[in-house]
């Protein structure tokens, strides 16, 4: 960012610590800029804020990055950040999070905080009766009718998905796995017109099968085509409330040797008012085939454990480096 001048942007802001977090305590000045940042980034799209870094303007007028003004113990910084969310606006944002990162060859570093857009807008700045928003590179005050229009927003769902996994069993020199798509509700709002696409694009061997398995036919209606994709929207009837999960179907996998192709599948989730989420599920071939040798071995030798059984699924699927992407 500094090799290239980065600059500040909507969903980018860089901040100087007051006193480098060499205090006992996270400074006021500290304090007051991260709960700004907060209450606009949460009130507006999200964004990120990286600690240690000073910007300055260039030639041009805009703000960039300009040197490193590394932070004393990031993981301390990054504690202190932690607990000061749920004091600096009302209502509180739950979902920011900060991750300390250390500087090569040093105890400093400097720290990135994930404010995203929040659910519970609009957030206002305890004690100062402020509402920011995020414009252009500034945290600016809320504008009385953008203000009137997020207190009287609709609350909205979110929609995204997730996993659940079963016991491994294990047939002759099959071994069979299964892992289910769950549909969850994080918003405010309920959920109705819930979906989810799932697209076989690459078959792992002639010895291996995958079978999508509808749960719920009675509040689900859909397709299967070309032995490959399945294509489900949920009936009028079935609507998802806040906190609330739900799962329409279950990947099968039956896997033996040879592996000739990757394991590749790929979905998309959401709901009729909530954005959709893209996913991939992807193990190579080399990698398939190492995870059965060495689940088998085990088998083999009768010490495979009740952890081995219960995360082959997710190994197998790839399940633990899938992450969700908004579209």
């Amino acid at each position: 960012m500094l090799l290239t001048r980065k600059s500040e942007e909507l969903f980018l802001d860089f901040k100087r610590s007051s006193d480098q977090g060499n205090g006992r305590r996270l400074s006021d000045n500290d304090r007051n800029n991260l709960a700004k940042a907060i209450s606009g980034f949460g009130n507006s799209e999200g964004g990120v804020i990286v600690w240690g870094i000073d910007c300055s303007r260039d030639e041009s007028g805009a703000d960039v990055a300009g040197f490193k003004v590394p932070i004393s113990d990031p993981a301390r910084f990054t504690s202190w950040l932690e607990g000061a969310v749920s004091g600096s606006t009302v209502p509180p944002h739950q979902g920011v999070r900060s991750l300390g990162i250390l500087a090569a060859g040093s105890t400093d570093g400097f720290v990135a905080t994930l404010i995203p857009r929040s659910n519970h807008a609009p957030h206002q700045l305890v004690g100062r009766s402020q509402y920011f928003i995020r414009a252009g590179s500034d945290f600016v005050p809320t504008p009385h009718a953008v203000l009137a229009g997020i207190f009287g927003r609709v609350p909205q769902p979110h929609v995204f998905h997730n996993y659940m996994v079963g016991r491994a069993t294990v047939e002759g020199q099959s071994v069979r796995c299964s892992v289910g798509i769950l549909l969850r509700n994080e918003g405010p709002g309920i959920a109705n017109d819930l979906f989810v696409n799932l697209l076989i694009v690459s078959h792992p061997g002639d010895n291996c099968e995958i079978h999508f398995e509808r749960t719920d036919e009675a509040n689900w209606g859909g397709v299967w085509s070309f032995g490959r994709h399945m294509s489900l929207i949920s009936k009028q009837d079935l609507r998802l409330p806040p906190e609330a999960h739900v799962q329409p179907v279950v990947m099968h996998l039956q896997v033996a040797p040879p592996f000739t192709e990757p394991l590749h599948i790929e979905g998309i989730a959401g709901a009729g008012s909530s954005p959709p989420y893209r996913f991939e599920l992807n193990r190579t071939s080399n990698g398939l085939a190492d995870i059965y040798s060495e689940f088998m071995e085990k088998m083999r030798k009768g010490t495979a454990t009740d952890e081995d059984y219960g995360g082959l699924a997710l190994r197998v699927f790839a399940v633990e480096q899938d992450a969700n992407v908004g579209i």
